[in-house]
C-alpha cells in the first residue's frame, strides 16, 4: 500500500494556501494573500508545491478543501478545484467548514502548547454581524453555527472563559472580559492538511451535517439566506448547510 499523501487547499479567506503532507513526514505550505484571483492562482501553486516535494499528483491520496463561511467567490472556487482534482485523481475530496478548520488551528498550531480550553470561533460578516460557532477543549462543536448582531453575540458568551479566534475575534474578544484572543494563521491549509490526516487516520469525516463517507463530494456552506434559519435563541440565527 502506497503512504497516504494529503493535499489540503482553502480560498475562501483573504489569502489562498496550499499544503501537502506525506504520512510519516512534515508539512510543506505556500500562502499567497489575495482578496481576488484565487482562480488563477490555486492550481499553479499545488503543482509547484508538489513537484518542490519531488512528488506527482498521482500520489495524493486525500484531498481537504475548506467549505465555508468565506468569500461567496472564493469558497466556489476551492470546492471546485477539489471535486475537479478528485474525480480525475479517483481519490476522496473532504470538505471542512471554516469553523471546523480555525477550531482546530486553536489546538495545535496557533498556540504550540496544549490548549486545554474550548474555543470561539468569530468571523466577520456585514456590518457589526458576526458568524460563530463554538467547540470544546477536545474540538467537538457545542452550537450551531450562528449570524447574529456582534452585540447579541456578545452577550450570548458574555462568561465565556476560552479562547476566540477568526476575523471577528479582535472585536467580539473586546467585549467578553475572561476570553482570550488567538490569532489565526495568515493560510488556513497549514492546519486543513493535518486536520484531514488526523480525520482519516481515525476513520471518521465530520463535515456540515454530521458524517459521509469518504467518497462524498464537499459542497458549500453559505453564510447567507436561504442558508440562514431563525434561532431558538433570541437575536441569533441558525446556519443551516444546503
Amino acid at each position: 500500500m502506497m503512504t497516504p499523501v494529503y493535499l489540503a487547499f482553502d480560498t475562501g479567506a483573504q489569502s489562498c494556501s496550499v499544503a501537502l503532507l506525506k504520512e510519516g513526514g512534515a508539512p510543506y505550505s505556500l500562502t499567497k494573500t489575495m482578496r481576488r484571483g484565487q482562480a488563477e492562482a490555486l492550481l499553479p501553486m499545488i503543482d509547484d508545491l508538489v513537484r518542490q516535494q519531488g512528488l506527482e499528483m498521482t500520489h495524493i491520496s486525500h484531498i481537504a478543501v475548506t467549505t465555508g463561511p468565506g468569500s461567496f467567490a472564493g469558497v466556489r472556487v476551492g470546492i471546485a478545484a477539489a471535486r475537479g482534482l478528485a474525480l480525475a485523481l479517483s481519490v476522496p475530496a473532504i470538505g471542512f467548514t471554516t469553523f471546523e478548520t480555525l477550531a482546530f488551528a486553536a489546538r495545535t498550531l496557533v498556540e504550540q502548547e496544549t490548549t486545554d480550553q474550548p474555543v470561539l470561533v468569530a468571523l466577520a460578516a456585514r456590518g457589526d454581524q458576526l458568524y460563530c460557532q463554538s467547540f470544546d477543549e477536545k474540538g467537538q462543536s457545542i452550537s450551531a453555527p450562528a449570524l447574529s448582531e456582534l452585540e447579541d453575540i456578545a452577550a450570548l458568551y458574555a462568561d465565556w472563559r476560552g479562547g476566540i479566534i477568526g476575523s471577528g475575534a479582535e472585536k467580539l474578544a473586546m467585549r467578553i472580559p475572561h476570553a482570550r484572543m488567538m490569532v489565526a494563521p495568515e493560510g488556513l491549509a497549514a492546519a486543513l492538511v493535518h486536520l484531514v490526516a488526523q480525520t482519516v487516520t481515525a476513520q471518521t469525516v465530520t463535515v456540515q451535517t454530521g458524517r459521509r463517507e469518504h467518497d462524498a463530494l464537499p459542497s458549500p456552506f453559505y453564510l447567507r439566506p436561504p442558508d440562514a434559519k431563525q434561532s431558538t435563541r433570541p437575536g441569533l440565527t441558525r446556519l443551516d448547510p444546503s
